[in-house]
């Protein structure tokens, strides 16, 4: 069982690096640019969600806390952002070694991929349009 998590892993890993390097990953990164204006994401959430996506929320965070230290993600971005990545991190990873543990890897891939692209677009419409407008709310009120 090590054998075959480690036949998954190691290439994941060393894909990812020999991907960012040539910049495939900024190219992919694109793909997710029309989806993210759905959830009310800029487009520099998209490499943040793909490198979680693709390795969990272990490596994607040091791409999110980069992304935050360098201001490109607002606190609003951030809870969009970690309400998909909660429920649907890692998607090839876990999927690859479920897979390999006899799951249908295509059930489990579908129903989180559905499952965060609804549960996230239903609070980016509900309640970040309602986080914003108290926000801007505050800022006339201090400014006055």
């Amino acid at each position: 069982m090590l054998k075959k998590i480690a036949l998954i892993i190691f290439p994941l890993l060393i894909g990812v690096e020999v991907a960012d390097e040539i910049g495939i990953l900024d190219r992919l990164a694109q793909l997710f640019n029309p989806i993210l204006k759905y959830f009310k994401l800029p487009k520099e959430a998209s490499i943040p969600l793909l490198v979680a996506q693709i390795f969990g929320l272990t490596y994607g965070a040091g791409v999110i806390l980069r992304s935050v230290e360098e201001d490109q993600l607002s606190a609003s971005d951030l809870m969009t952002l970690a309400i998909f990545l909660v429920i649907c991190h890692a998607a090839i990873e876990d999927t690859l070694l479920f897979a390999a543990l006899g799951a249908n890897g295509l059930i489990i891939l579908g129903m989180r991929v559905v499952l965060a692209i609804v549960i996230t677009y239903l609070y980016a419409k509900y309640f970040v349009e309602k986080d914003q407008l108290e926000i801007e709310k505050l800022r006339e009120v201090d400014c006055c």
